[in-house]
C-alpha cells in the first residue's frame, strides 16, 4: 500500500493565482503611468461611446462628431444607448468603472470558457494572467474599448446555445451583433439543422436589440444604414500597420486599398464557405460531456473569421486569438503556443519602428496567426470525439 499523500500546504494552493494578481496589478500601472500606451489613447474610445451617447440625448446625428484625430462614432445606436448611464460619472472615474466591468466579464467568463476548454483548474489563473496581459486586453484597457464584452457574448452565446439553451444563447449572440455588426457572422451556423433554432432567435434578438437603439434615435437609423456601416474609412485606411484583417494583410503587402479589401473580401467569402460546409457536415449530436468544448470552440472560430472579414480590425477587437490559443494548448501546444505568441509580445509596435518591408512583414504575423487559429479551432470543433 502507498503512503498517504501529505496535504498540500494552504499558501501553495493560493500562489496558483500569483501570476493573475501580478497581472491585474501591471495592468493599474498601465493605466496609471501610460507606460506601453501613446499619449493619445486612454479613454480614448469610450470618450467616442460617450459623445455618442451625448448626441443620443440631445437628438443630434450619432455620426457627424469627429474626433481630434479624425474618428467618428461607428457604431450601431444601441451602443450609444448602453453608455448613457457613464455620463453621470466624469471622465476618469468613467474609465476607472469600465475597466472594472472588463475584468470582471473577462475573469468570469473567460475563465468558464476555459474550464469547459478542459484546462487544469491550477493552471486557469496563469492562463487568465495571460490573457490580461495580451495586447487585445490591454488595449482595451488603455482605449475603455467594449470589444472584450462582445467577444466574451459571442462565444458564451454559441456555447450556451450549443449546451441545449438555444433562446438565452441567442440573446448573447443577439446582443453581440447589435452593438458590433460583424458578430452578426454567427447566424451562418444556422445552415446546420442542429443551429436553426439558434440563427432564428438570434437573428430576433438582434433585430428587437438593434429597434431598441433605433427607438431611441430614429434619426441615426438612416445616417448608419447609408453611410457608417459601410464607410470603413472613417475607421482607417486598410493598409494601416496596425490593421489585422486580411484586408489589411493584402494591403501591407503592396496591393492598393481596394484591390485589398476586394480580395480581403472575396478570401473570407471561402472561409466562410468552409466554416458553413465544416459545420453542415459535422452536425452529428456530440456527446453530452464534449457539447460544451465543442461549442466553444464554434464560438472562437466564429470570432476569428470576423477579424479576419472585416475591413479594418484593430488589436482589441481580437479577444478571440488569446482566448483560442489558451484554449487549443492541452491539444496541439506547439502550434497554439506559435499563433499566441504575436498577441503577447509588441509586434505592431516594433513593426512600426521597423518600418518599410520588414515592418510590414512583422506586421503579418497577426494575419497568420488569425488563420492559423481560425484552422485549429474549426477542426477541433468539427471532429467527432473518440468513441
Amino acid at each position: 500500500m502507498s503512503p498517504a499523500r501529505a496535504p498540500r500546504a494552504p499558501w501553495l494552493r493560493w500562489l496558483r493565482w500569483l501570476p493573475l494578481v501580478l497581472a491585474l496589478a501591471w495592468s493599474g500601472v498601465v493605466l496609471a503611468t501610460g507606460v506601453t500606451t501613446q499619449w493619445w489613447q486612454p479613454g480614448y474610445d469610450l470618450a467616442v461611446y460617450r459623445d455618442g451617447a451625448r448626441d443620443l440625448l440631445a437628438g443630434a446625428d450619432l455620426y457627424e462628431r469627429r474626433t481630434e484625430r479624425g474618428h467618428s462614432f461607428v457604431y450601431p445606436p444601441l451602443a450609444a444607448l448602453l453608455m448613457v448611464p457613464l455620463l453621470l460619472l466624469p471622465p476618469g472615474v468613467a474609465l476607472l468603472v469600465w475597466d472594472l466591468v472588463l475584468v470582471v466579464a473577462l475573469l468570469a467568463g473567460g475563465g468558464w470558457l476555459l474550464r469547459l476548454a478542459g484546462l487544469d483548474a491550477r493552471w486557469r489563473p496563469a492562463a487568465l494572467a495571460l490573457v490580461v496581459v495580451s495586447d487585445p486586453f490591454r488595449e482595451s484597457l488603455v482605449l475603455g474599448q467594449i470589444s472584450p464584452l462582445v467577444v466574451l457574448a459571442l462565444v458564451a452565446g454559441v456555447v450556451i446555445a450549443g449546451r441545449g439553451r438555444p433562446r438565452a444563447g441567442a440573446l448573447l449572440a443577439g446582443m453581440a451583433g447589435a452593438v458590433k455588426v460583424t458578430p452578426a457572422l454567427v447566424v451562418l451556423l444556422g445552415a446546420a439543422r442542429g443551429w436553426r433554432r439558434f440563427a432564428g432567435w438570434t437573428v430576433a434578438a438582434g433585430v428587437a436589440l438593434t429597434a431598441v437603439g433605433v427607438a431611441a434615435s430614429p434619426s441615426a437609423l438612416r445616417s448608419y444604414l447609408l453611410g457608417a456601416l459601410w464607410d470603413s474609412s472613417r475607421v482607417a485606411a486598410p493598409d494601416t500597420i496596425s490593421n489585422n484583417s486580411l484586408a489589411g494583410a493584402f494591403a501591407s503587402a503592396g496591393l492598393g486599398d481596394g484591390a485589398a479589401t476586394a480580395l480581403g473580401a472575396a478570401l473570407s467569402a471561402v472561409l466562410v464557405v468552409v466554416l458553413v460546409v465544416l459545420v453542415v457536415r459535422a452536425q452529428r449530436p456530440p456527446a453530452a460531456a464534449w457539447a460544451g468544448e465543442r461549442a466553444l470552440h464554434l464560438g472562437l472560430a466564429v470570432s476569428l473569421l470576423t477579424c479576419l472579414a472585416s475591413p479594418v480590425t484593430w488589436t482589441h477587437h481580437a479577444l478571440a486569438a488569446p482566448l483560442s490559443a489558451l484554449a487549443l494548448a492541452r491539444h496541439r501546444p506547439l502550434l497554439a503556443g506559435l499563433a499566441g505568441m504575436p498577441w503577447l509580445l509588441p509586434v505592431l509596435q516594433q513593426a512600426d519602428a521597423l518600418g518599410g518591408a520588414a515592418g510590414a512583414l512583422l506586421a503579418q504575423t497577426r494575419p497568420l496567426s488569425l488563420l492559423l487559429l481560425l484552422a485549429l479551432t474549426l477542426h477541433r470543433a468539427t471532429t467527432p470525439p473518440p468513441p
